[in-house]
């Protein structure tokens, strides 16, 4: 009896834990997805007008950013390139975002067309990127940046 006791409370957990998954993870409120997809076309707006202050403010202190060539930098790294003029965005355009919240971090996808120069040479015109936030006192946060081609 103690036998089936436990099996059956172990079931009821192991639903109940599935169920939560299901309808809770990665849902989020329409508020929280609307606050992240506005905080990232704030973000692409501060890039086009190399706005260095509003970049640092929506970077945390240990932003990690990937770029398109698989170069990795950090957020003094992203903001020097843009105080250097060898990073000159015209125009970005995002579409088929996706907001997965856990808590306190939350993971935006989606898609930019985009116009520019590094470097002198041209950018990459269609990209995919993966951004993950962090709320850090009451405020989100972009922690990491990853960007690829789109074929």
């Amino acid at each position: 009896m103690k036998h089936t006791l436990g099996i059956l409370l172990l079931a009821v957990a192991v639903v109940a834990v599935a169920h939560t998954q299901k309808n809770g993870a990665g849902q989020a409120s329409d508020r929280t997805t609307q606050a992240l997809i506005d905080l990232e076309n704030h973000w692409v707006d501060a890039l086009v007008k190399s706005d260095i202050a509003a970049l640092d403010a929506i970077f945390a202190d240990t932003y990690v950013d990937t770029d398109e060539h698989s170069h990795r930098g950090n957020k003094e790294d992203v903001l020097s390139i843009l105080k250097s003029g060898d990073l000159k965005l015209t125009s970005v355009t995002l579409s088929e975002m996706r907001v997965n919240v856990y808590g306190d971090a939350a993971v935006v996808i989606g898609t930019a067309m985009q116009e520019g120069s590094f470097l002198g040479g041209p950018i990459a015109t269609k990209i995919i990127f993966t951004d993950t936030f962090a709320k850090q006192n009451g405020k989100w946060r972009a922690v990491a940046s990853h960007r690829s081609v789109a074929q």
